[in-house]
This record gives structure tokens, sequence and C-alpha cells, in this order.
């Protein structure tokens, strides 16, 4: 098999109205691609994931976003505050990929407050998960939002993100937006991040 170049994603993608522009034909290439690196890049890394994290929450494609945050998990090598600040020239999508960073520290902090760690066995006899939850909470390994995250400045006219089916917030006080992309200036609907 020879790759074509539509085997592999565009680094980095879009930005999310460009990507909104035609989610259907956006998605569509994103599920046909062979490979997680871009061409010439022979190993994928933390930051390609959060890319790829980034199409899937933009297009809201909740299977995606959950396998691929269940994949991350098992990636104890790769700790959320070490991943590299992307520089992203894109202000929506630099804000973006930082609110993408809080989602994944809120799901995976939600794994350790129940004891889990990233490199425990995904099977746990009920000794194990007693033993895990009488583990003090300070002395947990809780993962933490890269600083480059922390700094990114919220954009200055608010990003609306539809959901799959079309849906749109309207205003930031919205019990149903996500709190940190708030914060970004960016309306999108709290995504289902948590996976057991």
């Amino acid at each position: 098999y020879e790759p074509i170049l539509e085997d592999y994603p565009v680094f980095p993608p879009p930005s999310p109205r460009r990507i909104l522009d035609n989610p259907e034909q956006y998605w569509s290439a994103v599920s046909a691609r062979k490979f997680a690196a871009p061409q010439g890049i022979f190993e994928d890394s933390s930051l390609y994931t959060l890319y790829r994290l980034y199409e899937c929450f933009v297009l809201d494609k909740r299977f995606a976003y959950r396998n691929m945050l269940e994949w991350l998990w098992r990636q104890e090598q790769w700790k959320i505050c070490d991943i590299v600040d992307p520089q992203d020239d894109d202000p929506a999508r630099y804000a973006f990929l930082a609110g993408v960073t809080c989602l994944i520290v809120k799901s995976f902090n939600a794994r350790v407050a129940l004891g889990l760690t990233r490199g425990a066995s995904p099977l746990l006899s009920m000794e194990e998960a007693e033993k895990a939850k009488d583990i003090p909470h300070e002395q947990r390994p809780y993962e933490k939002v890269p600083e480059w995250a922390q700094k990114v400045p919220a954009l200055a006219t608010t990003l609306v993100i539809p959901t799959e089916e079309g849906e749109t917030l309207t205003y930031k006080d919205d019990d149903r937006a996500d709190p940190d992309f708030s914060k970004m200036n960016i309306l999108l609907w709290t995504p289902h991040i948590y996976f057991t």
C-alpha cells in the first residue's frame, strides 16, 4: 500500500469556523485517515492527540472524543501539564486548544478521584479498588492544565460551537455551557467527557 496525502492529518488543522463551514465533509476526511501524525512524522505525541481531540470537540463527535480520551488515559507517559505549547497563530484554535486541556484534566481527575490511576490495569479486583479508594486525595496523581493553556487570551469575539445536531447556546451564563470554554469566550455545550 502506498499512502496518499488524505491518509494523514493536516497539521495544524483548520480554525473552528472553517471546520464548521462543512462539518460533514470535514468529519468524512477525518474518518478516512489512516495515520495519527502528519506525513513524515513517525511517532504520535500528546500534542498531535490534543489537535485530534480539538477536531472531535469542534464537531461534537461524542463517541470519537470519548474513545480518544480513554486512549489518552492509557498513555501514562504523557502528563497533561507537559503538553507542549503549540504557540498556535490562530487565536480561536489556540483558545479552543486551551479549553480542550481543561476538558482532559476534568475527565481524568474524575477517575483519579475514584482511586484510579493512568498506569493501573483497566480491570481491578474488589480488593484493589477498595485499596485505591483508601489513598488520601492529596497523594493521588491528579492531572494539571499546562501553564501555557492558563495564559491563552480569551477571544475578542464570542465563538459559538454548535452541537452535532446543530443546536447552539446563546449566552455564557447558560447552565449547559462549559465554564472553561466560557472563560475563553467560546460558547460550547459541556461535552460528555466522563468514561469508566
